[in-house]
This record gives C-alpha cells, sequence and structure tokens, in this order.
C-alpha cells in the first residue's frame, strides 16, 4: 500500500510538471520582418535578389503573418526588386545583378500598420571555391551511429590565408534534406577555423543513399556576420528550452531602420556565391 502510495505521488509530480503556462504578453507596436538574400552563381558571376517582407505577429499568434505589400526595395539603389503579383510580400529582380562591387545595400521603404518606415542592410560578397568532384561510397551498417547505403561526399580545396564561411544546403531526389537538431549548426554552416588552406573530403547527407536517387549539393560562401546568424538561429531554436537549458537571448539581424517610426527590423539579408554539384546512385 506505501509502495502505491509513492508511485501516485511520483506520477502526480511529474504530471504537474508537464502543466503548460501562457504567459500574458503585450504584443507591442508591430514591426517589419526581413527574409532576404543576393545569391550569385559561380559559373556566370550573375546573381539574384528575393525579399519576403511580412508584419511581427502576436507571440501566441495561431495565424500567418501577414505579408508587406506595395513596398520599394532596392539593391545598391540601382536595381529596384518587383513584387510578384501572385505572391503578395514576395519581391525579385527582374534582370541579373553582377557582381561588381565587393559590397551589396539593400533598401526598403515600406507602411507597417500605416505607419511609413525606411530600413538598409548591407552585406559583403566573398567568393566561394569550386567543388572539384562530388562522389559516392558504399558503407556498411555500423550502429547506432549509421545506416548502411551510400554516402556522397565532395572535394575541394580550401583558399589559404582567408577565413570562410560556407553554407551547404542538399537535395535529395529535388527535397531539401534538412533536419533541426542541436548539430546542424554544425552541419549546414562550416567554418575553416582548423582547416584554413586545407584539401577538403567530406560526407554532405546524413541519410544513406539507395540506387537511383539522385543527390544536388549547393554550397554557398558567406559571411562571418551571416555565419553567426545561422549559429544563434539554431541555438535558440534546438537549445534553449528543456529543465537546464540556458535562457533565449535576443536574435540580432543587420536590417537597420532609418528613422524613429521603428525599430530595427527582424530578420537578415545575405550575400552568397554558389556552386553547384549533382550526382546520382547507379543500380
Amino acid at each position: 500500500m506505501k509502495k502505491a502510495s509513492i508511485y501516485s505521488l511520483i506520477l502526480i509530480l511529474f504530471t504537474s510538471c508537464e502543466t503548460v503556462v501562457e504567459v500574458d504578453l503585450n504584443e507591442g507596436e508591430k514591426n517589419l520582418v526581413v527574409e532576404s538574400y543576393l545569391e550569385f552563381s559561380r559559373n556566370t558571376n550573375k546573381g539574384y535578389a528575393h525579399v519576403y517582407l511580412s508584419e511581427s505577429s502576436a507571440f501566441y499568434g495561431n495565424t500567418s503573418p501577414n505579408p508587406v505589400s506595395n513596398a520599394v526595395v532596392t539593391i545598391n539603389d540601382i536595381h529596384t526588386l518587383v513584387e510578384v503579383p501572385d505572391s503578395l510580400g514576395y519581391y525579385v529582380s527582374q534582370d541579373s545583378i553582377p557582381v561588381g562591387p565587393s559590397e551589396f545595400e539593400l533598401k526598403i521603404t515600406a507602411s507597417i500598420d500605416g505607419k511609413e518606415g525606411e530600413w538598409s542592410a548591407t552585406d559583403a560578397y566573398t567568393e566561394i571555391p569550386n567543388i572539384d568532384s562530388i562522389y559516392y561510397v558504399y558503407e556498411p551498417a555500423s550502429p547506432p551511429f549509421q545506416d548502411e547505403g551510400f554516402y556522397a561526399k565532395i572535394m575541394l580545396v580550401d583558399p589559404v590565408e582567408v577565413p570562410n564561411f560556407y553554407h551547404l544546403d542538399v537535395f535529395i531526389n529535388d527535397s531539401l534534406s534538412f533536419e533541426l537538431t542541436p548539430g546542424t549548426k554544425r552541419s549546414s554552416i562550416l567554418r575553416d577555423e582548423y582547416t584554413n588552406g586545407s584539401d577538403l573530403d567530406f560526407e554532405v547527407n546524413d541519410e544513406p543513399l539507395q540506387a537511383g536517387d539522385h543527390l544536388e549539393v549547393r554550397l554557398s560562401s558567406i559571411t562571418e556576420e551571416v555565419y553567426f546568424y545561422y549559429f544563434n538561429l539554431y541555438t535558440l531554436l534546438t537549445e534553449t528550452n528543456g529543465i537546464g537549458s540556458p535562457p533565449p537571448f535576443p536574435l540580432y539581424g543587420n536590417v537597420v531602420s532609418d528613422n524613429v517610426n521603428f525599430n530595427n527590423a527582424l530578420g537578415n539579408f545575405q550575400v552568397r556565391s554558389t556552386t553547384v554539384k549533382e550526382i546520382t546512385i547507379d543500380n
């Protein structure tokens, strides 16, 4: 009888720990949210800009953010982006943007909640080294860390004497292979802190491939500021919840408010150069 009482008490305690408490938070003033990048192809040295603008929303809101339409969006005051008619809040460059300068500036003029504001952001262009080769190897099962199958690898030479930062996208059968885990920030974003100037040869897929699978690797060069933006973002999403976890912290982007109507926008503007390699697993 005593044991049953103890077990009941433990069950009550664990059940109590799972209670969700919603804190009454003030929504505050709406602000601009920016998702934007200017991507250059290593093969053509021409780039295209993609910008999505929306309004910030309540913490416990269960609706999609409102897109910001009819904004004026430019790159270096020369290239004006056009809003896609069927995708409100989504702006793209109609003509290609040449590499030209080493730094690019994004400017935005938009109306948020009836008030007009102006924002700007800058990021530098960095050159991506070419992927020399892509190949795959068959690996037997190695429980509990590795399943049986094929693993693709890429080879490239990291530029010497220059700190380099990379972003890696892997598409398997046209689907982005991405799983948000504490290890994501060390597998989808890379830095050459210990491999500067080295010949690199590493796997790009965590899950094994099977015969007939098609894999595409998109390796991009990014600035140090963008690298740490991703690093902090992945840390917030995966390592700041649960008992004993460190507390959340502000995530600062580079989109600055140019007037007193608004605070700095949420989000980030990044310039990247990209190289692409593909391979299909033969039978």
